[in-house]
């Protein structure tokens, strides 16, 4: 009986039923697509987003997002030793991209050793951390990375490492003699660098010592080190996770969204804060130049600057919003870009930010300033970095790891056998310039 009023029911009865059925589907299709545009056809439109906004929804988004449960996993199966702390002997390097390396590979040799540690601190920081004695340094690390967020992230990857935070002239411990300088752990080199022959180096470092006491508590200065762990035979998710419980500090990340802002309004160039990648939008170039001679594609200035303006012209990008060290360089180049037979406009940070925000920037550190130009750069339409720049590499292995989230992997080393002077392009960035020993040592040892 069900069957046979069915049966008499109306086309229109089955079209609604059929369309009722289908919006679901629809929304959440649209969904989809309004929030990963990147790589679809036709044009985004337009938001109309406040100043305000505009910012905050561009400091939600993280190139990377992190997931706790990848780190967790590395970190449950390591042997823990509570009265074992590692302590970073002088700083992490006042660099941004050896920054990033210096401390995720003391936290990398921790978890691995099942050692708490001491928040790092930064090279140059007026700190004693050659001596015994540890002095607070409450202000080094916040003033590079977002402090409550690594804490936060590690106590949820993490629980079994205590961070110790000493207090004002605060004396945690004696720490042993000496200075302990970590096996390298690249596999890729040698395959005998493993994480028992470490293991192994540690143990006998420490019993060589009088001092140590292994049921008390004992500190010991670790030696930074830079790409000494060969993170892509570690397992995926934890080279890709590692590396996210270092987030920018507020601030600089603060002024790279102002910067975004103002890019976006002053030239009318649409930028969706939402995205990561966002499409037609600007370039961003990173001017690294060491003097080199001719024989050394792309070392000097001319040459970087020209291919920079190239490939901005090739992807139809009007705008380049550039870094450098060198102010004089940095001059040149929107001179430069201006005067092209197509021109251009290039823009630095200090040409976006309002006044007020440039004195802000002022009494930023050099590194916190580049910081800005780090944020900046890793959402750019674009990039374009150097070889001998551990700064470029830095935002390039961020923005493939984005690509490798979006299933959009490459292999970006093919560009070695395709142009001469490149070393990397995974379609979103290009490193210009070839250097044996960096090409080596790099890609696989640095963190993303």
């Amino acid at each position: 009986m069900f069957v046979q009023r069915l049966a008499e029911r109306s086309s229109a009865f089955y079209a609604s039923v059929v369309a009722l059925t289908l919006l679901p589907i629809y929304l959440v299709s649209y969904q989809y697509q309004l929030y990963h545009s990147y790589g679809a056809t036709g044009t985004t439109a337009p938001l109309t987003l406040s100043f305000a906004n505009f910012q905050e929804t561009w400091l939600s988004v993280q190139t990377i997002p992190f997931e706790a449960s990848a780190v967790a996993e590395y970190c449950s199966r390591t042997e823990w030793h509570p009265n074992l702390v590692f302590n970073l002997a002088e700083g992490a390097a006042e660099d941004v991209a050896d920054l990033r390396s210096n401390i995720l590979d003391f936290l990398f040799y921790a978890i691995e050793a099942g050692a708490s540690v001491v928040l790092p601190s930064i090279a140059g920081a007026p700190t004693q951390h050659n001596s015994s004695d540890i002095v607070a340094d409450k202000s080094a690390f916040g003033t590079m990375f977002d402090q409550d967020w690594f804490f936060a992230s590690m106590a949820e990857a993490c629980p079994q490492m205590a961070i110790y935070t000493p207090e004002e002239d605060h004396k945690m411990a004696d720490a042993l003699p000496g200075v302990y300088v970590p096996s390298s752990r690249r596999m890729d080199m040698d395959l005998g660098r493993t994480k028992k022959a470490y293991l192994d180096n540690l143990d006998a470092w420490l019993k060589e010592k009088p001092q140590f006491q292994p049921d008390q508590l004992t500190l010991v200065n670790v030696e930074r080190t830079r790409w000494q762990v060969d993170t892509r035979n570690m397992p995926q998710r934890l080279r890709r996770n590692l590396g996210q419980v270092l987030r920018t500090a507020t601030e600089s990340r603060r002024l790279a969204a102002v910067a975004v802002q103002e890019l976006a309004s002053r030239f009318a160039t649409h930028i969706d804060p939402r995205m990561v990648v966002p499409k037609n939008a600007f370039y961003g170039a990173q001017l690294h130049t060491l003097g080199g001679p001719a024989s050394q594609p792309y070392s000097n200035f001319s040459a970087q600057a020209n291919a920079y303006l190239a490939e901005a012209i090739k992807h139809k990008l009007k705008i380049i919003y550039v870094a450098s060290d060198n102010a004089s360089e940095l001059a040149l180049f929107k001179i430069r870009a201006a005067t092209h037979p197509l021109p251009l406009i290039a823009v630095s940070k200090f040409d976006l930010l309002p006044a007020d925000e440039i004195e802000a920037l002022g009494k930023m550190t050099a590194t916190q300033q580049a910081l800005v130009d780090f944020e900046v750069m890793k959402r750019s339409s674009m990039f374009g970095g150097a070889v001998k720049s551990s700064f470029s590499y830095s935002v390039a292995l961020a923005r493939n790891q984005w690509l490798a989230d979006q299933g959009k992997m490459n292999d970006p080393w093919f560009a070695v056998h395709q142009d001469v002077g490149v070393v990397y392009d995974d379609g979103i960035s290009r490193i210009l310039g070839r250097d044996e020993v960096l090409e080596q040592q790099i890609p696989r040892g640095m963190w993303p």
